[in-house]
C-alpha cells in the first residue's frame, strides 16, 4: 500500500487533515484586508510576496463558532485547481505519514451533508482524524467570487 503525508489541524477541539501535495505554505495568521460584499467565510485577502490569497474561515466556512485569531492561529495556504487560497485553522498540529489502508469511508449516513467535504476518516490510537477534500470546501459562487478578486 502507498503512504502518503496529510497535515492534521485544529477546529474547536477535533482534528481535521487535508493531503500535503496541495498544501503550498503553512503560515501564522496575519491580518487580513476585507472584501466588501463576499460571504462571512471569506476573512478577506492577503498579499504574500506578491500573490493575492483570499483567506477563508474554516470554522464559519464549516458553520461553527466563530472565534478571533490567537497565536496558535494558522494559515493554510493552498492551490486548489484555478485558485490559490488560505484556510484559517485554530492551530497545526503535526504532519502525519498514513497508508492508504488506514483511511475509512465516510459513514454512508453522513454523506449528504456538510460531511460531502469529507474524503475519509483516520483512526490512529483513540484519535479521530477526519480528512477533507480541499476542492469540495469551494462553491461554485466561492470560485466566482475568487475570480472576481483575482481580477
Amino acid at each position: 500500500m502507498a503512504a502518503k503525508q496529510i497535515v492534521v489541524f485544529k477546529l474547536l477541539d477535533q482534528e481535521y487533515s487535508i493531503d500535503i501535495m496541495r498544501v503550498l505554505e503553512i503560515g501564522n495568521y496575519e491580518p487580513v484586508r476585507k472584501v466588501p460584499e463576499v460571504p462571512g467565510y471569506i476573512e478577506g485577502i492577503i498579499n504574500l510576496r506578491g500573490t493575492i490569497y483570499p483567506i477563508f474561515n474554516l470554522r464559519t466556512r464549516l458553520h461553527m463558532p466563530k472565534h478571533e485569531a490567537v497565536n496558535e492561529t494558522k494559515i493554510i495556504l493552498m492551490n486548489l485547481e484555478e485558485a490559490k487560497v488560505g484556510f484559517m485553522v485554530d492551530s497545526v498540529c503535526e504532519i502525519l505519514t498514513i497508508e492508504e489502508a488506514e483511511i475509512e469511508k465516510t459513514p454512508r449516513m453522513l454523506e449528504r451533508y456538510e460531511s460531502k467535504y469529507i474524503n475519509g476518516i483516520i483512526k490512529k490510537d483513540d484519535r479521530i482524524i477526519v480528512i477533507f477534500d480541499v476542492d469540495l470546501l469551494l462553491s461554485e459562487d466561492d470560485e466566482k467570487i475568487l475570480a472576481n478578486i483575482a481580477e
